[in-house]
């Protein structure tokens, strides 16, 4: 018994030296504080984001301009400051300070405000509409050439992504008869005109590809998750239809998040946290780690109510092909998922906007698709105004505690009032933060706008999907659309911390229009992207690791959210480590590398030099054995698609991301 309390003794000792230790250890860390105010008017700047560079912590300015960040340990930080009206700024002299210990660093920094030309050696744009004029050979004043050059070209609704058309290159007169502006490559066969049509006024836009990052540089990679698919299903219409899609038209994360990798979801927890690692089967020397996230999953029953407003487009254009047949046959699939606890309302725009169903409750299916088969196709495109009338309608019922979503049916149009996607972001922004989500589905090829539909659902914090047929609808209004609409969480980032002394490099397959600044990732005010339930996302790295090190751990992952209501704010890590989590690729789970190929398909359609020296064959040859390995119709279809693709052109391999003659074919 005496030697018991003596061991009780020592180890409240030890317990009380170890925490007086620790709290010695804490009062030697010091504290960054400081005031930012605008150089010209001495005014503080309010709601600025102020982070350290190092480790990602920060702070907001508050009335007085003024932020503290503490509990850091004594050493030299960088400090990045974000706001709207200032934009990101670092690298100057007195955002780098020195923190020592027990003390408070005080910085105070003058900033300029975006768009003082005086200030700044800022070259200006050049007008999008002008670069249009020229190409048109338009003369007159500036407002006559811009007006001539709009009704020229009544199908745009983004004249900054057009470009100088060329073979295979998207945009007005982007058809084969241009090839004979060009000089064809040696052993180009030519084709007969009537087999290669391709559409055109197809708009998207190209947001680049990420490149290596040195750790040493940047350990940081962050996004924002994307649940979409849309891109995968516009190039698998494409490639059905006998052509090579538009690079401008790939987005990778698109193809890898299209398939289902049969995650297991938490059951008491919000999120669960996957990561596997293997070699490369393209590139020797390089290893691919595959990150993903999966919700929880409820059941159908337990789902909030919905307040459902449906926007359709019931403009001209959507006469064309089937359009607005596929439109009606969506919106019935969608009616059958609904219940009385649901309501839903109706508008349509063409040449003006209009309410078609005030809300009723969903079990009322009849009027519903009674006041649907009432519409048609005709007139102009005043995308603007149907879309604020949808809102409108959202607002009047909206109900807190409820799925409140506004779901616009369209091909993404526009040629009256304000047609710009940035023109119409602000709005769709300010009823995301209130919580009434866009979701948008986009139909047709040919007139059709990608870069609208995938930017209103990416600020509408909703999905964007592409309906081509009947499997399409199926999909998307049968199988996934009430759980994709049941949030989860919202505006969900993920930030990987990847340790220098084992990765040397590393490179983000996708999420190019995702990035988010690394400072920012705790910035509860930074938009990130929203997850329902059962949703999982997938991201997949190229790495090459540091030496001959082949233990230890990797990195490590965050994930920060706020939930549902937008409350609360949450955020859990999980570390990845090559004993625990690298297998051979020839032992590596059938699922990783299915992404890895759906990831390597992509950036060769995207023609991207990282898959320049990858052939369909040999993508063909790696991707064949998972039609056994994981049967079902999404396998055979990517497999049929890598078929097509590589059937279609007559590149198997390039040397350079500049070969002029993308786009030339032959059979």
């Amino acid at each position: 018994m005496k030697q018991v309390a003596l061991t009780l003794i020592a180890a409240l000792i030890l317990g009380l030296v170890t925490a007086g230790t620790a709290a010695a250890q804490k009062q030697k860390h010091g504290t960054i504080s400081g005031c930012l105010t605008d150089s010209e008017t001495g005014q503080p700047i309010v709601d600025a984001w102020v982070a350290i560079l190092e480790n990602n912590r920060g702070a907001r300015t508050d009335s007085a301009g003024c932020f503290t960040i503490g509990d850091l340990p004594a050493g030299v930080y960088n400090l990045v400051v974000t706001h709207d009206r200032y934009g990101s700024v670092k690298g100057l002299a007195e955002l780098t300070v020195s923190v020592k210990p027990g003390e408070s660093a005080r910085v105070k920094v003058e900033l300029v405000a975006l768009g003082k030309a005086s200030d700044r050696n800022i070259e200006s744009t050049p007008d999008p509409l002008d670069k249009v004029a020229d190409y048109l050979g338009l003369s007159g004043d500036k407002k006559q050439r811009q007006e001539t050059a709009t009704n020229e070209l009544p199908g745009i609704l983004a004249p900054t992504i057009l470009r100088q058309p060329g073979i295979g290159e998207v945009g007005r007169g982007s058809e084969y008869e241009d090839r004979s502006k060009c000089v064809p490559p040696p052993g180009y066969h030519p084709i007969p005109d009537d087999y290669y049509r391709p559409p055109r006024d197809m708009f998207f836009r190209d947001y680049g590809t990420n490149d290596f990052i040195d750790t040493r540089r940047d350990r940081f990679s962050t996004f924002a998750v994307d649940v979409d698919d849309a891109s995968y299903n516009i190039a698998r219409k494409y490639l059905l239809d006998g052509l090579v899609p538009p690079p401008d038209a790939i987005r990778v994360e698109e193809f890898i998040n299209h398939f289902d990798y049969g995650y297991n979801g938490p059951s008491d927890e919000t999120f669960r946290v996957f990561t596997e690692l293997t070699n490369s089967p393209f590139e020797r020397g390089r290893h691919i780690m595959k990150v993903a996230i999966k919700g929880r999953e409820i059941e159908r029953y337990e789902r909030r109510p919905m307040n459902l407003t449906l926007v359709i487009d019931v403009s001209g254009s959507m006469a064309r092909g089937d359009r607005f047949g596929l439109v009606r046959e969506s919106v019935r699939a969608l009616v059958k998922q609904l219940n009385g606890h649901d309501r839903v309302g109706m508008v349509a725009y063409g040449s003006h906007a209009y309410v078609v169903l005030e809300p009723i409750g969903a079990d009322r299916r009849r009027d519903i698709m009674a006041a649907m088969d009432r519409l048609g196709p005709g007139g102009s495109t005043y995308a603007e105004a149907g879309i604020r009338l949808g809102y409108e309608m959202a607002n009047r019922q909206f109900v807190n505690g409820h799925n409140n979503v506004v779901v616009l049916c369209s091909d993404g149009v526009a040629n009256v009032g304000r047609t710009s996607p940035d023109e119409i972001m602000g709005e769709v922004q300010r009823f995301a933060r209130r919580g009434i989500t866009m979701s948008t589905f986009g139909y047709g090829m040919g007139n059709y706008n990608d870069v609208l539909l995938e930017q209103l659902a990416q600020k509408g914090n909703g999905r964007y999907a592409y309906i081509n047929d009947q499997s399409d609808i199926r999909t998307a209004f049968v199988d996934e659309f009430v759980t994709n609409l049941q949030v989860l969480a919202r505006d969900v980032k993920v930030q990987v911390e990847f340790d220098p002394k084992v990765v040397k490099a590393y490179r983000l397959l996708g999420y190019e229009n995702r990035d988010v600044a690394d400072h920012r990732f705790r910035d509860n005010r930074q938009d990130g992207g929203e997850i329902g339930m059962g949703h999982e996302v997938t991201a997949v790295y190229e790495l090459e690791l540091a030496g001959s090190r082949r233990g230890g751990k990797i990195a490590t992952i965050f994930v920060r959210w706020k939930n549902a209501d937008g409350t609360e704010v949450f955020e859990l890590s999980r570390e990845a480590t090559i004993n625990k989590h690298l297998a051979s690729f020839d032992r590596a789970r059938p699922e990783l590398r299915l992404a890895l190929v759906a990831g390597r398909f992509a950036e060769m359609l995207k023609r991207t030099p990282y898959a320049a020296r990858t052939s369909f064959d040999e993508l063909y040859r790696i991707a064949e054995p998972l039609r056994r390995e994981l049967p079902g119709e999404q396998t055979d279809d990517l497999l049929n698609l890598i078929r097509r693709a590589g059937g279609l052109t007559d590149w198997q391999a390039w040397e350079s991301e500049d070969d002029p003659y993308f786009g030339n074919y032959k059979r």
